[in-house]
C-alpha cells in the first residue's frame, strides 16, 4: 500500500530527512563554480535555492489550506497563488533588468535545479 504525503509537517520532515541531497546538490553547483573561476556566484546559487525552497514550501502551504476548505474558498486560494506567480515573475523580470546576465542565469538555474529536486525528493518519499 503507498502512503501520501499528508500534510506540511510531513513534508518538512521528508526535506529535514533528505537534506543531504540539497547540500550534495549545491555542493556539485558550488565547485563547479569555483573551478570555473567564478568564485562571485556562488551567492547566486545560494539565492536560487533559498528562493526555490520557500516557493515550494508556499505552493505546498496553499494546496495544503485548499485541500480544508469548500470550492468557493479554494478557488480564492488558488487565484492568491496565481496572483502572487505572476507578482514574483515582475519581480523577477525587474531584478534581471538591473544585475547582470551571469548572476541572472546562476540564480534562475539553481533555481530550477533545487526546484526539481524537491519534486524528486517528494515523489521519492511518497512511493513510501
Amino acid at each position: 500500500m503507498r502512503r501520501r504525503l499528508a500534510s506540511m509537517k510531513q513534508v518538512i520532515v521528508t526535506f529535514r530527512r533528505s537534506y543531504k541531497i540539497f547540500i550534495a546538490v549545491a555542493a556539485i553547483m558550488t565547485i563547479q563554480l569555483i573551478s570555473a573561476g567564478q568564485f562571485f556566484l556562488c551567492g547566486a546559487i545560494l539565492i536560487g535555492a533559498l528562493l526555490s525552497f520557500f516557493y515550494f514550501i508556499s505552493a505546498a502551504a496553499r494546496l495544503e489550506a485548499a485541500e480544508k476548505m469548500n470550492q468557493a474558498q479554494a478557488k480564492k486560494i488558488m487565484l492568491v497563488g496565481l496572483v502572487l506567480r505572476l507578482l514574483m515573475v515582475f519581480i523577477v523580470l525587474a531584478v534581471a533588468a538591473r544585475i547582470s546576465t551571469e548572476l541572472f542565469l546562476a540564480s534562475s538555474v539553481c533555481f530550477v535545479v533545487f526546484y526539481l529536486t524537491s519534486l524528486g525528493v517528494l515523489v521519492y518519499a511518497g512511493r513510501g
